[in-house]
């Protein structure tokens, strides 16, 4: 029988975050990035994505 996988409370989205992208950082820009992140009250994951975001927009580069 297969068990179902229970995920635990957190903030409802309508696209799914199921790809993973690690990358190197130093501690410096880690630093930056975690008091930016804490100030917003946002994970760092979501500080990156809207970097990404203000990047191709900026690029004009269609989504």
């Amino acid at each position: 029988m297969a068990e179902e996988i229970k995920r635990g409370p957190g903030r409802p989205t309508d696209k799914r975050k199921d790809t993973i992208l690690r990358l190197r950082i130093d501690t410096d820009t880690h630093e930056l990035l975690s008091k930016y992140a804490k100030q917003k009250g946002v994970s760092m994951s979501e500080i990156v994505r809207e970097a990404v975001y203000g990047i191709v927009k900026q690029a004009n580069i269609e989504e």
